[in-house]
């Protein structure tokens, strides 16, 4: 299903199945219903954002300060089952996932998941989600007697009903891992009004989680770099054009040409590096364009060719990477990568990636950030205006990061 669908969704159909859901809930609760202690089984939501699922090592790392790992579930849409595979926070059959391929198969899975779920019968729920009403709906039906998620109080965000025991304000001063980690420390805390937390989460830190691909698993990416043409000595620069944002969220792309130029500029400079295009199998019609703009025997494309672990282990036997705003700049976090991320409608302060070598391109205008957490990614802009850095301004901080840092092959 299109973005845009799923939103409409979430307000046309979700705000009256919301209104219906807490009318029931009050009327619950006038027959005395408790949320009693946190139990021992959980169950965790995040449905959408792939990269923010590399943010959860220290929120997961907290949580089984509580549960055990096999007595954790984790609820999400199946785009995001590799990189959840990858962080390897649960056992693999305690993952339940939702396709959003159609409506009918988002229906289909969405009521297997949750006859899954009330098998399960968790104590508790976490919902992970930014105010979703779909999120809000599936941990109030699941029947735990606990149920935490954000609630809007008086801030922004919409409105989703009172379907939580503990409804937890939106702090957007916090980076999303710090929220998490709020969220997570609600879980354990008893019901009451819970915008006031007497808690400090730790400030954001380099990820400790590494990936470590396997012996065919570098065969394979030692393939792709031999077919683009590398050779001994070469670094390998990657560029993740995320040509998909041009249908998803075009007010974060950087143009297809932006990259072409940058492209041009690195090896031009660079004459011992292989530049690489990264990008999604539906991406790599587009990917093949900008290949064809640089028109360098020093650069190919390789978008759709790896699998999540492949593309994992060609990040680490990479120099750096440039992309926008996405999953991949957090994804290069578990792999140690470099890498320079363009922010625009978001804000670094809230979504800067947690790797040991990130650097930022922001022109910071005073209409940027117009996405938050509490407008679900949409804005009234028509002109990215946000995104206007030039190929020489990104060329001179990826000039800067090769620079002081080792060739990786």
């Amino acid at each position: 299903m299109k973005v845009s669908s799923m939103r409409r969704m979430d307000a046309w159909v979700g705000i009256p199945l919301c209104f219906l859901a807490t009318l029931a809930e009050k009327l619950a609760g006038w027959f005395g219903r408790r949320t009693g202690e946190p139990g021992e089984r959980l169950l965790i939501v995040k449905l959408s954002e792939m990269g923010a699922v590399v943010l959860l090592e220290k929120p997961i790392e907290s949580l089984r300060r509580t549960y055990s790992r096999d007595k954790m579930w984790f609820l999400a849409f199946e785009e995001s089952r590799p990189i959840i595979e990858v962080m390897d926070f649960f056992p693999l059959e305690n993952m339940i996932f939702i396709s959003t391929k159609s409506l009918a198969a988002f229906a289909v899975t969405a009521f297997m998941a949750m006859v899954r779920i009330w098998r399960l019968r968790p104590d508790t729920v976490l919902d992970l989600e930014f105010f979703s009403r779909a999120s809000a709906l599936i941990i109030w039906l699941t029947g735990a007697r606990r149920r935490v998620g954000l609630y809007n109080y008086f801030g922004e965000g919409p409105w989703r009903g009172e379907l939580m025991t503990h409804g937890v304000k939106f702090n957007p001063h916090l980076h999303i891992s710090q929220m998490f980690m709020v969220l997570t420390e609600a879980v354990t805390m008893p019901v009451g009004v819970l915008q006031r937390i007497e808690y400090v989460p730790p400030p954001p830190e380099p990820l400790k989680t590494r990936f470590k691909p396997t012996g065919e698993e570098l065969k394979q990416v030692d393939r792709i770099l031999r077919e683009a043409g590398w050779i001994d000595g070469e670094r390998v620069v990657l560029l993740n054009a995320n040509t998909s944002d041009r249908e998803l969220i075009p007010l974060r792309r950087w143009k297809e040409e932006n990259y072409a130029e940058l492209g041009r500029s690195l090896l031009r400079e660079f004459p011992d590096m292989r530049l690489l295009l990264t990008g999604a199998p539906k991406e790599a019609g587009a990917v093949v364009e900008i290949e064809r703009s640089i028109d360098s025997d020093r650069c190919r494309s390789v978008a759709g060719r790896t699998t999540m672990r492949e593309l994992l282990g060609l990040y680490q036997r990479s120099a750096l990477m440039v992309t926008n705003d996405s999953g991949p700049g957090h994804f290069a976090a578990i792999a140690g990568l470099p890498v320079i991320v363009l922010f625009g409608p978001e804000t670094p302060l809230l979504w800067k990636p947690l790797g040991e070598q990130v650097d930022v391109v922001y022109r910071g205008l005073a209409c940027s950030p117009c996405f938050s957490a509490c407008n679900g990614r949409q804005s009234g802009c028509h002109r990215n205006a946000c995104m206007d850095m030039t190929p020489e301004e990104v060329f001179l901080a990826a000039h800067r990061m090769l620079q002081s840092t080792a060739p990786i092959l």
